[in-house]
């Protein structure tokens, strides 16, 4: 049996920021929690999100989303919505700001703290806050999944939420948001859309349906990212890489990887996930594809490669040519305990959707590679 998902509606395409006031309507949003942070505010990208609500509207806005999520943050978002009287929120921001959202929702519902909640879906219910999400990134997909990951600090690894109730609304993609982003995030969150779409893709639950658009997402990234990366102004770019992010947080949906499991065992520093899932990356497709061949076959068409051997070292390539780090080291990633990382990465609820979850050992022999 195929299962159905669910996804959020979406607006998609230059200008739809217009729909946000309408949409709020819809779902009987009348006084929201803006989420989104200083970063947004001081480049002007809040401006236009603010220019679409009726200019006599006051807004409540938490703008102290770090970036990347914590508890602290989840927190001071709550606050910010009991003390404004709120009855909605609208994450405006990359998937730091709309992961914290997410996690502002359930608890505005939810008595207990966030990590009585952490792979426990079981005990999410529908108490939770309307979402719009709000996406100034193409890259990590929050806007459509229905999990989040919430670091307890900033220098702590991630555990996530998951729930059908975390998942937004409506999905507003209005590509002008994405115009202003500088080209290394352009680059790292582009290349974590990709993670998405091909760890969705190889992820062993069955539905033809996200393989189709996790495939198409793969093709929108290699032919459009660079060009995303090279002008900024690019709109044909900006536009095809927003949907590749979409069509990414809708791959999630059918389970993700040791990639991923490795990105979070290292998320324990404060570098960004999509830099770290996307280095992982061509090591972990060495290790899996062979229990995958069919489906990287037609992951290698995808990339416009005559062969699955080469796509480990096409990804690789594709890093390299877009100026992303190619190994922990590189990044200044101490070398720590080993064992104890391969333990984390291998109890990882990623390797569940894996078509080969790794063992300890193999996860040891990948960290070693990855550190350079």
């Amino acid at each position: 049996m195929v299962p159905l998902l669910k996804f959020p509606k979406v607006q998609f395409g230059f200008g739809v920021i217009e729909t946000l006031p309408s949409e709020l309507a819809e779902f009987g949003i009348a006084r929201p929690l803006f989420v989104t942070d200083r970063g947004l505010i001081q480049s002007g990208v809040f401006s236009a999100v603010r220019r679409a609500m009726p200019g006599e509207a006051k807004l409540t806005v938490f703008d102290k989303t770090p970036e990347n999520p914590t508890v602290e943050g989840v927190e001071g978002g709550l606050s910010a919505y009991r003390a404004g009287g709120c009855d909605g929120i609208v994450a405006v921001g990359g998937g730091s700001v709309i992961d914290t959202a997410k996690a502002v929702s359930l608890l505005s519902g939810h008595p207990e703290s966030i990590a009585y909640y952490h792979d426990h879906p079981e005990k999410i219910t529908s108490s939770t806050a309307p979402l719009v999400a709000i996406p100034t990134t193409a890259g990590t997909g929050s806007e459509a999944s229905r999990g989040a990951g919430i670091h307890p600090d900033s220098t702590s690894r991630s555990a996530g939420v998951s729930s059908e109730y975390l998942v937004a609304k409506v999905a507003i993609c209005d590509p002008n948001l994405t115009l202003s982003l500088p080209p290394d995030l352009t680059a790292a969150t582009g290349m974590d859309a990709l993670s998405h779409c091909i760890e969705g893709f190889l992820a062993k639950s069955v539905n033809p349906l996200v393989d189709a658009i996790a495939l198409d997402g793969v093709r929108r990234v290699f032919s459009y990212l660079e060009r995303a990366v090279a002008d900024g102004s690019n709109r044909e770019a900006r536009w095809q890489m927003m949907m590749a992010a979409l069509e990414g947080g809708m791959s999630i949906s059918k389970g993700l990887g040791p990639a991923h499991a490795l990105g979070n065992t290292f998320g324990d520093r404060g570098f960004r996930h999509g830099i770290l899932v996307t280095m992982a990356l061509p090591s972990v497709l060495h290790l899996i594809e062979k229990y995958a061949s069919e489906k990287m076959d037609r992951l290698a068409e995808a990339m416009g490669l005559r062969s699955k051997d080469a796509v480990p070292e096409a990804i690789m390539a594709f890093n390299a040519r877009l100026g992303l780090p190619l190994s922990l080291r590189s990044m200044g990633y101490p070398d720590g305990d080993r064992d104890e990382m391969a333990g984390d990465a291998a109890n990882s609820f990623f390797n569940v959707g894996s078509p080969h979850p790794p063992t300890p050992a193999e996860y040891k022999a990948l960290i070693q590679e990855i550190m350079g």
